[in-house]
C-alpha cells in the first residue's frame, strides 16, 4: 500500500473512532438529561460509574497480569537457539518484535485487557449487591447457610473465580507465544525442548489453574441448592447430588490441590520427566470422571430411582418449604369449600328488601357483566370524537367509592381506561413531522364504565363522556371527577414531543373538540384556546428535557438523527422535549433492578390520572426454590393484546415489592416501597442512595389513603404463583413426588385455541369473607388430566391493613365442573344453540367473555357473558354487544338478556325439579370414558341429595339422537379449535340438524 492510502486509512479508521465515540458521548449526555428530568441522577450516576470503575479496576488488572507474562517470557528468552527449520521460520516475527518489544507487549496487553474490562463491566450489578446485599433471614436446609449468601455474594465470588481462570489461560497462551517464538519452548530438533525458565513460569500457571479449579470445586457444591434435581423434576439437590455428588467435590478439591503440589515440584527440577505432571492431571480427570459422574450415575439408578419417594421424599420436602417462602405463598390459606350437588337457587336471587337493608350478598350484588377485553371498541366507538383517538386493546377494572343518588356511599368496580393519542391513527396529513410533534402531543380523559350494568349492550359510561349521546344508563356520568384529564404518558404513544410556547403566544396543542358534550370541567388554563370547534393548549408540566438552548437542540438533532430540531421555529426558549412516555419503559428506566408489571392500570387520585405499575424484584439463585419461567407463567389470552409480552426470564424468587406510580401529565415516577422486608428492594435502595422509594411507613399518611385504595393484587404475580401451586399445593413430599394430586390451569373456554385462561378482577365476598367484599383476583385449577373437573379455586387481595392474602378454595361436593365444562353445557342448552343458529344465519360474529366461577353460599356460579359483534354504521368496524348473559349454579343454566332474567331462570327450573342442564348434557355424553361426569356419589354418597328421582331409560330413537347430538358438538368444538371459518359453519350445521333431530324423536316419543 503507498504511503498516501496509509494515510487515507488512517484518517477513515481515526474519523470511524471519532465519530463512535462522539455519539456515545452524546447519548451519554442525553441519557443524563433524561434522568435529571425525572429527578433519578442517582440511578444513571451510580450504574455509569460503577460500570466505568468495574471496566477499568478489571482492565487494568488484566493488562498488567498479561504483561507481566509476556514480560518475563520475553526477558527470560535464551540467548541463541537451534539452527533448525522451524526456528528459522520464526526469525522473520523476532526481527519484526525484538526491536520494539515494549511496545509489543504493551499493545497486546492493553488489547486483552479491554476486552476482559468490557466482559466485567457488564458485571456491575453482581458487584453492587455483592457489597450491599444482606441476610434473608431463611438458610438452606442442608449447608445451613442464609439464602443472601446465594442471591447476593456466591454470584460475584463465581465471577472471580471465571475471571481468575481467564487470566491464567491468557497467561498461559501468552507465555506459550513467547517462549515458543523465542526458542525456549520447541516441539522438534534435538536436546532439550524446555528451558529451565520456561518449565518454572509454565508449571506455576498451570499449578495456579489447579489451585483456582479446587476453590471452584469448593464453591460448586453451593451449586446443588440451585440446581435441577434430575429425579424429581425440581430445583434442589436430592439424594444423589447431597451424597455422591457432594463427596466428588470434597475429594476433587484435595486431589487438584495435590495435583497443584506435583507441577510445582516438577516445575523446580526435581525431576524432568512430564510423566509425573502428567500423572497428575490425568489423576484429575479420572477422579472427576469417576467420582463426578459414574458413581453419582450408579447412586441415581441403582438407589435412589427404585425407591423415589424414600430417597427423594427429605429433599423434596426442602424445595416445598423453600419454593413457598422464596414466591411469598409461606402463609398460603387452604380450606376445603363444600357445594351442595343442587345448592338452594334461591341464593343467588337478590330481593329489594335484602338490597335496600344492605343484607345482600356482595358477590351476586357486585357480579361484573362487562368484559373489560372484549368492550374496547365499544369504548373506542362511543368516545372517539377523533379518529386518532384510541384506547388499549386490553381496558382495566378498578373499584371507586362514591355517593349514589340516595346519598350512599357505594363502592363498584369499574372498566376503566385511558382516551389515548395513537399516532398511528393519524392521516397522511397529519403524519408532517411538525404537525405530529408539536400538535397532536396528548390524549384527553379517563373513561369509565360499570361493570354491572349495560345500556342496551353498550358500555353505561361514568366518566370521561366526550360524547352528545348521554344514553340511558341509570348510574351518572360524572362519577370520577377528573381535573387535569390531559395525558401525556400512557401505552399507546411513545413519540417524543416537543412543547412549550413563549408567554402570549397562541397555544398550538391540540387538546380535544369542542362540538361535543364533556362530563369532566377542564382545569383552567389561562393560555388555553377554542378555536373553530377544537380547544388548544400549552403544556405546563416539568416533566420534560428543556431544549431551548442551541447546544441542547445540536445534541437531540444528533441523537435522534433530526435535522429539523436545528431547523425548526417551532421549538424556542420555552421548548421541552417528552420523551420515553410508556410507562412501562419509563419505570424500567428509573428502577433497572426491577421486572416491571405487563399490564399497568391508570386511576384517578386526587384529581389527577396516574398510571400503577407494579414492580417484583426477582432472583434465579434462591436455594432450594423452583424455577419457573415468567413469559410461560404469565401468558394468556390477553398476552400480546393490550398487555405486554414478558421476557422470557428464569426465576425462583419474586416478591412484589415495589408500587410505582406515574403521573400521566407530567411523568413524573414516583416508586413506593410495598414489601418493606425485602433484602434485594433494601440492597438496591442502599445502592442509589438510601432514598429512592418512598417507605411504606409514609403509606399510613391519611394523604396516601386514596392511592393506596387503588392497590390490587398484582396479575403476573398472581400467574407466577399460579403456575407453581399446580405442583405446590401439596404439602407432604410422597404425594408431591408422586403426583397425584397435581392440578392444571384451565385453558380459555372462549378462545378458539388452546391458551391459558385469564385470571379475573372482581368486587366480592368469598367463603370464611363474612359480608366483608374485598376486590379480588382469582382463577381455578382443574384436576391434571380431568379437564372437566374442578379441584380448586384460587383467590388473592389486600386486606383492610394492605397486607397480601392468598387463599386456595379446594371444592369437594357434587357441582364441581370446570369452566371447560360448564361453557360446554351451557353452549348445549337450546335457548343458547337457537341465538348461535340465529346469529350465524344473520352473519353475526359470537364472542364469548371470560367465564367467572365465583363460590356463593354452598354452590360455584359460573358466569359467561355474550357478545355479537355488529357491524358500525359506514366504518366497517364489528362492534361488540352484551346480547345475553349466560348462568349456572347447580347444574342449572339461565340464558337472558340480564342477569336478573338469567337467575330467575334457574330459579324456575330449580323449583320445579327439572333436570339440571349438567345431567342432560351429560346423558348425551353417553359412556365416552373421558367425557365421564365430574360427580362421583360414590366416593361422597353422604353429599347425595335424596330427593334425586332415579335415572331413566331413554328410548333407542331417543338415544341415538342423543348420541349424534354430542357427536355433532365434539365436532363442532373441534373445528372451534383448529378448523377455518367455513369448517366451523358446517360443524354448527350438523349440530342445528341433530338437535332438531333430537326434537323430533322426543316427539316422536311423546317426551
Amino acid at each position: 500500500m503507498s504511503r498516501r492510502g496509509r494515510y487515507v486509512l488512517i484518517l477513515l479508521v481515526g474519523a470511524i473512532v471519532l465519530l463512535s465515540v462522539l455519539g456515545w458521548l452524546v447519548s451519554l449526555r442525553t441519557d443524563y438529561l433524561w434522568y435529571d428530568s425525572v429527578g433519578y441522577t442517582a440511578v444513571f450516576s451510580t450504574m455509569m460509574w460503577t460500570r466505568l470503575g468495574m471496566f477499568g479496576v478489571f482492565a487494568l488488572a488484566m493488562a498488567a497480569w498479561c504483561g507481566i507474562n509476556l514480560y518475563l517470557a520475553y526477558r527470560f528468552r535464551p540467548d541463541t537457539w537451534p539452527a533448525t527449520s522451524e526456528q528459522e521460520g520464526l526469525e522473520r516475527y523476532r526481527e519484526l518484535i525484538s526491536p520494539k518489544a515494549g511496545w509489543w507487549i504493551g499493545g497486546v496487553a492493553a488489547v486483552v485487557g479491554v476486552f476482559a474490562g468490557m466482559s466485567a463491566q457488564s458485571r456491575w450489578e453482581t458487584w453492587l449487591l455483592f457489597r450491599a446485599g444482606g441476610d434473608f433471614g431463611w438458610a438452606d436446609p442442608v449447608l445451613k447457610e442464609d439464602a443472601g449468601f446465594y442471591v447476593f455474594r456466591l454470584p460475584f465470588w463465581q465471577f472471580l473465580i471465571g475471571f481468575g481462570f481467564a487470566a491464567v489461560v491468557v497467561g498461559i497462551l501468552a507465555s506459550l507465544s513467547a517462549y515458543y517464538l523465542y526458542g525456549a519452548l520447541r516441539f522438534s530438533g534435538s536436546g532439550e525442548r524446555m528451558t529451565n525458565v520456561a518449565r518454572i513460569h509454565l508449571s506455576v500457571l498451570v499449578a495456579l489453574f489447579l489451585g483456582l479449579k479446587a476453590v471452584a470445586y469448593y464453591f460448586d457444591r453451593f451449586n446443588f441448592t440451585t440446581q435441577e434435581n434430575q429425579v424429581t423434576d425440581i430445583v434442589g439437590g436430592g439424594y444423589t447430588e447431597m451424597t455422591a455428588l457432594m463427596n466428588a467435590k470434597n475429594a476433587l478439591i484435595w486431589v487438584s490441590v495435590i495435583a497443584a503440589v506435583v507441577i510445582l515440584v516438577f516445575s523446580w527440577g526435581f525431576t524432568r520427566s512430564l510423566a509425573l505432571p502428567a500423572a497428575a492431571l490425568g489423576l484429575v480427570v479420572v477422579t472427576a470422571i469417576a467420582a463426578g459422574g459414574i458413581y453419582p450415575a450408579v447412586v441415581r439408578n441403582f438407589q435412589v430411582e427404585p425407591n423415589r419417594p424414600q430417597r427423594e421424599g427429605e429433599y423434596a420436602q426442602h424445595t416445598i418449604d423453600g419454593t413457598r417462602y422464596a414466591y411469598g405463598m409461606e402463609d398460603l390459606e387452604v380450606s376445603t369449600y363444600e357445594v351442595d350437588s343442587r345448592p338452594d337457587a334461591g341464593q343467588i336471587q337478590l330481593t329489594d328488601e335484602e338490597i335496600a337493608a344492605g343484607e345482600s350478598n356482595p358477590t351476586i350484588e357486585n357480579v361484573r357483566l362487562i368484559d373489560p377485553f372484549v368492550v374496547s371498541d365499544a369504548f373506542t366507538q362511543a368516545q372517539q370524537p377523533r379518529s386518532f383517538y384510541d384506547f388499549n386493546e386490553k381496558l382495566d377494572i378498578d373499584r371507586y367509592t362514591y355517593t349514589d343518588a340516595n346519598g350512599n356511599e357505594v363502592t363498584e368496580d369499574f372498566v376503566v381506561g385511558l382516551r389515548e393519542l395513537n399516532p398511528s391513527q393519524l392521516t397522511d396529513e397529519q403524519q408532517d413531522w411538525t404537525v405530529t410533534h408539536t400538535v397532536y402531543t396528548h390524549g384527553w380523559g379517563f373513561v369509565s364504565a360499570s361493570t354491572t350494568e349495560s345500556d342496551n349492550g353498550s358500555p353505561c359510561f361514568t366518566s370521561g363522556v366526550l360524547s352528545d349521546d348521554p344514553g340511558t344508563c341509570d348510574i351518572g356520568n360524572d362519577i370520577i371527577p377528573v381535573e387535569q384529564p390531559q395525558v401525556y404518558y400512557g401505552l399507546l404513544n411513545n413519540e417524543y414531543a416537543i412543547v412549550g410556547v413563549p408567554d402570549g403566544e397562541t397555544p398550538r396543542e391540540y387538546d380535544r373538540p369542542t362540538d361535543v358534550a364533556v362530563s369532566d370541567a377542564d382545569n383552567a388554563e389561562e393560555d388555553a384556546e377554542e378555536i373553530g370547534d377544537d380547544r388548544y393548549t400549552t403544556y405546563e408540566g416539568d416533566g420534560g428535557v428543556d431544549i431551548g438552548s442551541l447546544s441542547r437542540r445540536l445534541l437531540y438533532a444528533w441523537e435522534l438523527q433530526e435535522p429539523r430540531f436545528l431547523l425548526s421555529d417551532q421549538i424556542n426558549e420555552e421548548s421541552q422535549l417528552l420523551y420515553n412516555r410508556n410507562v412501562r419503559d419509563r419505570v424500567q428506566a428509573v428502577a433497572p433492578f426491577l421486572t416491571v408489571e405487563a399490564d399497568p392500570y391508570p386511576a384517578v387520585v386526587g384529581g389527577e390520572i396516574v398510571w400503577i405499575v407494579d414492580g417484583y424484584t426477582t432472583t434465579n439463585d434462591f436455594p432450594y426454590s423452583d424455577r419457573v419461567n415468567v413469559a410461560d407463567a404469565t401468558n394468556d389470552t390477553y398476552s400480546g393484546k393490550g398487555v405486554a409480552n414478558q421476557e422470557a426470564e428464569e426465576i425462583n424468587y419474586i416478591r412484589s415489592s415495589v408500587k410505582a406510580v406515574v403521573n400521566a401529565y407530567d411523568g413524573s415516577v414516583t416508586l413506593y416501597e410495598w414489601d418493606d422486608e425485602d433484602p434485594i428492594l433494601k440492597a438496591w435502595n442502599e445502592i442509589y442512595g438510601g432514598d429512592l422509594v418512598v417507605p411504606k411507613s409514609e403509606l399510613e399518611d391519611p394523604k396516601y389513603d386514596e392511592l393506596v385504595s387503588h392497590f390490587r393484587y398484582p396479575q403476573d404475580l398472581f400467574k407466577v404463583q399460579r403456575s407453581l401451586l399446580q405442583r405446590y399445593h401439596v404439602n407432604e413430599s410422597r404425594t408431591f413426588i408422586e403426583g397425584g394430586e397435581a392440578w392444571a390451569i384451565p385453558e380459555d373456554p372462549s378462545q378458539p385455541t388452546s391458551v391459558s385462561q385469564p385470571p379475573y378482577y372482581v368486587y366480592a365476598s368469598y367463603p370464611d369473607q363474612g359480608e366483608q367484599a374485598y376486590f379480588q383476583l382469582t382463577g381455578t385449577f382443574t384436576p391434571r388430566n380431568r379437564e372437566n373437573a374442578l379441584a380448586s379455586m384460587m383467590s388473592a387481595y389486600y386486606d383492610e391493613h394492605g397486607d397480601p392474602q392468598l387463599k386456595v378454595y379446594d371444592v369437594v361436593g357434587g357441582d364441581d365442573q370446570s369452566v371447560r365444562q360448564i361453557h360446554q353445557i351451557i353452549t348445549s342448552t337450546p335457548e343458547v344453540v337457537t341465538t348461535l343458529r340465529d346469529a350465524q344465519q344473520a352473519g353475526t360474529t359470537v364472542e364469548w367473555g371470560n367465564l367467572l366461577a365465583l363460590p356463593v353460599e354452598n354452590g360455584i356460579l359460573y358466569l359467561e357473558p355474550m357478545y355479537l359483534r355488529r357491524q358500525a354504521g359506514g366504518q366497517g368496524e364489528e362492534l361488540p354487544t352484551l346480547t345475553n348473559v349466560a348462568i349456572s349454579y347447580g347444574g342449572y343454566v339461565g340464558f337472558a338478556s340480564s342477569f336478573d332474567a338469567a337467575v330467575a331462570m334457574v330459579v324456575e327450573k330449580y323449583v320445579e325439579g327439572a333436570p339440571t342442564d349438567a345431567e342432560q348434557a351429560e346423558e348425551g355424553e353417553g359412556e365416552e370414558p373421558s367425557e365421564t361426569p365430574t360427580e362421583t356419589p360414590s366416593e361422597t354418597p353422604s353429599e347425595a341429595p335424596t330427593t334425586e328421582a332415579p335415572a331413566t331409560t331413554e328410548p333407542p330413537e331417543v338415544e341415538a339422537a342423543l348420541d349424534a347430538v354430542e357427536t355433532a358438538r365434539a365436532n363442532y368444538e373441534e373445528a372451534r379449535a383448529s378448523g377455518t371459518n367455513e369448517e366451523q359453519g358446517a360443524a354448527l350445521d350438523a349440530l342445528f340438524s341433530a338437535l332438531d333431530d333430537l326434537a323430533a324423536a322426543r316427539d316422536a316419543a311423546g317426551q
